[in-house]
């Protein structure tokens, strides 16, 4: 038998009211109280910059930079880190109209960050659009920024995406003024590998574009004759004879008196129908042999 006590209580209907701790509103409230806090505490750059090395928000933070951004559109920081944090659920209309404004702007942070977001932005956009009119004004808006920031001073990251973009586009040579300052030495690896994935993708062309570029790169006069003939046996292989030649005779360079040099190109001439290119070769080879005797 039950006390009195647990009779009553026994014969209630229903569960015990749970306790409410704190409604939605109130917890949005607390949020802005800790974040107005970390503002007095710590200075605005500090915390702003806290922010922009942060890859994601949490909730109650993109909900503050939300409300911030309502209230002043025009505040570099908010919008640049709203269209940060939102870069995938955003179209790239609306990243535009939040991030253009400030692709220019005097703070270097700001600047570098929105480019970097909206150029990113651009190239996945690019890469997906069906409509073919739209990839031409995705294509266009991003070669015209990369073709505008490619003369300054940029941070090393933002080269290597534009450097990225640009060979994305099938602008190589663009690519390659971002990527000249920042791969002393190293450039030639990187344009080779561009031009294994042309290659992989049947761009027959593109591939020997990137093989002769890093060719010109090296200083490595063994890698040098091996980009070359690469380069070359590449636009032979599409059987584009002539733009081979031409190729030849541009991106030869220090390779000139090299004899495997000089016996390839003889050999490539014949095969591209030009004869009379192979027997220049092969006087020049011979003149070779002639100024060194015992040279192979």
């Amino acid at each position: 038998m039950l006390p009195d006590r647990s009779k009553r209580y026994a014969g209630n209907d229903g569960e015990i009211p749970r306790l409410v701790l704190a409604s939605n509103w109130q917890l949005l409230l607390v949020a802005l109280l800790v974040l107005a806090l970390l503002v007095v505490i710590f200075p605005r750059k500090v915390l702003v910059e806290k922010l922009y090395e942060q890859e994601t928000l949490d909730e109650l933070t993109l909900s503050y930079i939300q409300n911030l951004y309502r209230a002043d559109a025009k505040n570099a920081d908010v919008a640049i880190l709203l269209a940060k944090a939102q870069q995938n659920e955003l179209n790239i209309k609306t990243l535009e109209s939040m991030l253009l404004p400030f692709v220019n702007a005097e703070d270097p942070r700001q600047r570098t960050e929105a480019r970097m977001v909206l150029a990113t932005a651009y190239e996945k956009a690019w890469a997906t659009q069906p409509d073919i009119r739209e990839r031409a004004r995705l294509r266009a808006k991003l070669t015209e920024m990369l073709q505008k920031v490619v003369a300054e001073k940029i941070p090393e990251r933002l080269s290597r995406l534009f450097a990225a973009a640009a060979f994305e586009l099938d602008l190589p040579r663009l690519g390659l003024e971002f990527l000249e300052p920042i791969e002393v030495g190293h450039a030639a690896q990187t344009l080779e590998q561009y031009g294994q994935e042309a290659l992989g993708q049947g761009e027959y062309g593109l591939a020997a574009e990137y093989f002769l570029m890093a060719r010109d790169q090296t200083s490595d006069r063994d890698e040098a004759r091996r980009l070359f003939q690469k380069g070359v046996g590449t636009l032979m292989a599409a059987s584009r004879f002539r733009q081979a030649m031409l190729a030849a005779d541009q991106h030869l360079g220090n390779l000139e008196n090299d004899s495997a040099t000089l016996r390839y190109l003889a050999r490539t001439a014949l095969a591209a129908g030009e004869p009379a290119k192979a027997a220049s070769y092969v006087r020049r080879l011979v003149f070779q042999a002639d100024k060194a005797p015992g040279t192979p």
